[in-house]
């Protein structure tokens, strides 16, 4: 099978520690349990469910989901973990965000157009973000970018993408993992092992 991750830095794996890319990240661990199949990882840093941001262009998720399923078809299975960054304060957003947001998102990415040419329209999986870690809001970057407001955005995403994804028939996936506690934002090796673990799970059902 070909399976492709699309998602934020915690999909690229950001080190909160010093800004590196970790090896031992979610994708990574997957792909060793999988070795008979090819695994696509399609991170990038900042990216939103469908939000302009006008500090990069590039990060707006839905205008980016086609070319990137084009790019790589045929596709069998694709998991999005996004929304982390439609909390921060800079959107002025809310729960109801993340459900539009993907509902936006998955909009675009059925579009038969996408798959004119005979490309088979893959299994989509929709994947809550890591639930922000409390102590990360002792980071004064996190709390300006974030605040209480995303805290509370990214501890109860689960049934507002449930909701977005509804018209679509796809599955929402909960792993419970929490980031880690340097920013509160991004996942340690403890939290992408947990995402992994959860994930494998699922792959082997397929």
């Amino acid at each position: 099978m070909k399976i492709l991750f699309y998602g934020d830095s915690n999909t690229w794996g950001y080190n909160a520690k010093d800004a590196s890319r970790q090896k031992n990240r979610f994708t990574q661990f997957i792909k060793q349990e999988f070795s008979q199949h090819e695994i696509i990882e399609e991170g990038l840093c900042g990216r939103t469910l469908c939000l302009d941001d006008p500090y990069d262009e590039d990060r707006n998720g839905t205008k980016m989901i086609s070319m990137v399923l084009k790019t790589h078809a045929p596709i069998d299975v694709v998991f999005i973990m996004l929304g982390t960054n439609d909390a921060k304060r800079q959107f002025s957003t809310n729960s109801i965000s993340l459900e539009k947001g993907i509902r936006t998102l998955l909009y675009r990415a059925l579009n038969p157009e996408i798959y004119r040419d005979g490309s088979k329209v893959p299994q989509f999986f929709v994947v809550c973000p890591p639930k922000m870690n409390r102590d990360g809001l002792n980071n004064e970057r996190t709390k300006e970018n974030f605040g209480d407001a995303g805290f509370e955005i990214l501890n109860n995403t689960k049934p507002y993408l449930e909701k977005g994804c509804r018209d679509f028939d796809v599955e929402v996936i909960d792993t419970h993992a929490i980031a880690g506690s340097i920013d509160g934002i991004h996942m340690d090796e403890s939290g992408h092992k947990q995402v992994a673990d959860v994930l494998i799970s699922v792959i082997q059902e397929l």
